[in-house]
């Protein structure tokens, strides 16, 4: 048996969002999948990771195959996966996400479609930690997440075309982890009123396609300035794009790549700008127009 699954990449968080707001962005994680009779997995990855990522069980994407068919109680077959990848690892898009979301779907369709939609979206939640990247990796579009009571709760909306859309990819990585590790126990009240404040405000200004309200409220006081300390360039590039009048910044879920949310595309003497910043810190940087991906995880028999 042959199947392909494509999963897209996404942006979480959106500044006031914290754990609860995501994007879906035209990156993928592709993988082609045969069974074989041998009860062992081999992968061959290329692209973004290549070299780096294991290419065998300890691969997240097995990790998912293996955990899902546990919980269908399947014994499971052999697997020689040929996988595709166009999202940079451990840059705050998502790539945990859709290689999670892609084991799911492929290990479910191989059991013959067993798992409810609702079962895998709570599996992959499970196994990845992070509601706001894995539900629009399912779904697609625009996602605004809830769990609650051991379940994962979810309202999807189509982005709409107000924006030009930048990422800034930098030559490092962060780790997830990590990054949360930086984050307060607590919070003043003010901080909390500041970023429930905005992130109503954002929900209105999308809802009402207000671009310039939106900009404005792409602000955060919950995570991004704590985490702002560790993603090089991140208050450089923000104040830059703000006295440009171009929009608004916000880091992609725990960076460091920073998503540039913007009236309009880059100029180029904009980007020779902007690489500049990060240059002056010793650090290279890709300028890369993505757009919202409207589809979500799709997996078909080959």
């Amino acid at each position: 048996m042959k199947l392909r699954a494509c999963v897209p990449a996404t942006s979480a968080n959106l500044s006031c969002g914290f754990d609860v707001l995501g994007l879906a962005l035209d990156l993928t994680y592709e993988v082609e999948v045969e069974t074989t009779e041998e009860r062992s997995f081999f992968l061959h990855h290329r692209g973004e990771g290549e070299g780096e990522v294991p290419q065998d069980e300890r691969n997240l994407f097995f990790v998912a195959v293996r955990k899902t068919w546990e919980r269908l109680g399947f014994e499971g077959v052999g697997l020689r996966v040929c996988a595709t990848n166009d999202i940079p690892i451990a840059r705050g898009l998502g790539s945990s996400a859709a290689c999670i979301v892609a084991g799911v779907t492929v290990a479910n369709a191989l059991c013959g479609g067993k798992l409810k939609f609702e079962e895998m979206l709570e599996l992959a939640v499970t196994l990845e930690g992070h509601p706001d990247n894995v539900i629009p990796a399912f779904v697609g579009g625009f996602t605004i997440a809830l769990r609650e009571g051991g379940r994962v709760f979810y309202q999807r909306f189509s982005f709409p075309p107000l924006f030009s859309l930048f990422v800034l990819i930098p030559d490092y990585t962060l780790s997830t982890e990590v990054m949360r590790g930086v984050l307060p126990a607590s919070y003043p009240r003010e901080d909390v009123v500041f970023s429930l404040s905005h992130l109503a405000f954002l929900l209105g200004s999308l809802f009402t396609q207000d671009r310039e309200g939106f900009f404005r409220a792409l602000e955060d006081r919950i995570h991004e300035p704590y985490r702002g300390k560790y993603v090089i360039g991140f208050p450089e590039v923000k104040e830059y794009v703000k006295r440009k009048g171009l929009g608004n910044v916000a880091i992609s879920g725990s960076g460091p790549t920073l998503l540039l949310v913007l009236s309009r595309p880059l100029e180029e003497e904009e980007k020779r700008e902007i690489a500049g910043i990060f240059a002056a810190r010793g650090v290279a940087v890709r300028i890369q127009e993505v757009h919202p991906e409207e589809k979500g995880a799709k997996v078909e028999i080959l």
